[in-house]
């Protein structure tokens, strides 16, 4: 664990078994918190404490108690902080990991979707104590196994330890790039301006809106979803002729895309959501935003559509629903191209935590 070894270790988890789980060999000496609503928990988590010698245990009985603990602790001097990896799937270990990132800039996740950078392989008996203690947590709980998540023992005792140390800035791109919210504290949360899968993305649909210079290049431009103003950019040096309505929801993208582009004769900036705003213009961009909206409601907005063409991005089931949706409605494809799907670290350079970005296929729509 490199330079902070000497450090007192803090882990912060969803559940007493997630200590035994993931950190049994950090918590010797450790302050441990386990956040949830059960009051009952904290029995258990002196048992956990107990077998695994740390040096306290608190229970935190809400998700907004994390902040003020943390800064608590933080106040005491340096520690190594644990807590769940933001690609995990539970959504109570995303949402720790988030409010702890937003305490501390340095963490160590589990290796789950990542590149380790400390691990410990448990000799025979460190494995089996892990085991038992697990299994001693759901024996003892009056709703047996229903009442947890441990129900694996290959998956939920791991005989290896494997830790990545993350700054707080990539857990929010790993939740920003996996999960459907939207957290737009962090500047260019899904690393646009240095991910390659995003730099090729602008590329092939430059290439693909290429196709409209020659005969019908577009005068008005609506861009749905212009978040912090690359597409958008992108739109002004490719129809230079071309007045561009960026359409954004979200307050802080829309601070920094009026920061961008806000004195920019050519672009009008537009605080609204996409199914509030007027669909009408020569091209509409439609690309990465559909996903935000229930279907009722993207059905709703196609019909809105008043556009001599449309672009689009998407891929997988929602890309072939939304292809066979508008094919109904009398769009045509007229320009097309793909891009694969890729692993590549959260911030698109140099980030141990790594996503897979799913690929996705880019249409320009005539009607």
């Amino acid at each position: 664990m490199a330079e902070n070894n000497k450090a007192p270790a803090l882990i912060v988890v969803a559940h007493p078994e997630d200590v035994v789980r993931l950190f049994s060999t950090v918590a010797p000496g450790a302050d441990l918190a386990v956040v949830t609503e059960d009051g009952g928990a904290g029995r258990e988590l002196e048992v956990v404490g107990r077998a695994l010698g740390a040096r306290s245990t608190h229970l935190l009985l809400s998700p907004s108690e994390v902040g003020p603990w943390c800064r608590e602790q933080r106040s005491r001097g340096d520690v190594r902080v644990f807590t769940h990896s933001p690609q995990e799937d539970a959504p109570l270990h995303r949402e720790v990991a988030l409010l702890v990132s937003r305490v501390f800039d340095r963490l160590w996740v589990p290796a789950t979707g990542a590149r380790p950078t400390a691990w410990t392989v448990l000799d025979d008996a460190a494995f089996q104590r892990k085991l038992g203690l697990l299994n001693t947590l759901y024996r003892e709980r009056p709703g047996g196994a229903s009442s947890g998540a441990c129900t694996d023992p290959v998956r939920d005792g791991p005989g290896i330890e494997a830790f990545t140390e993350a700054r707080a800035a990539d857990v929010v791109r790993a939740l920003s790039l996996t999960k459907p919210e939207i957290f737009s504290e962090l500047a260019d949360p899904w690393g646009f301006a240095r991910s390659t899968y995003e730099s090729e993305r602008f590329a092939l649909t430059a290439k693909v809106l290429g196709a409209l210079r020659p005969a019908a290049p577009p005068r008005r431009v609506v861009d749905v979803g212009a978040c912090e103003g690359m597409m958008t950019e992108h739109l002004l040096s490719l129809f230079p002729d071309a007045n561009v309505q960026a359409v954004e929801s979200e307050p802080r993208f829309v601070t920094r895309l009026r920061e961008r582009l806000g004195g920019h004769a050519r672009v009008r900036v537009v605080e609204a959501s996409a199914e509030d705003v007027a669909l009408e213009a020569d091209l509409v961009l439609l690309a990465e935003v559909l996903y935000y909206l229930s279907e009722d409601a993207s059905r709703d907005l196609l019909d809105r559509l008043r556009a001599s063409h449309l672009l689009t991005s998407y891929g997988g089931g929602f890309g072939a629903w939304l292809h066979a949706t508008l094919a109904g409605r009398g769009w045509k494809c007229i320009q097309s191209a793909t891009l694969p799907g890729r692993i590549e670290p959260v911030d698109g350079a140099g980030s141990p935590l790594l996503v897979r970005r799913a690929g996705t296929e880019i249409r320009l729509w005539e009607r």
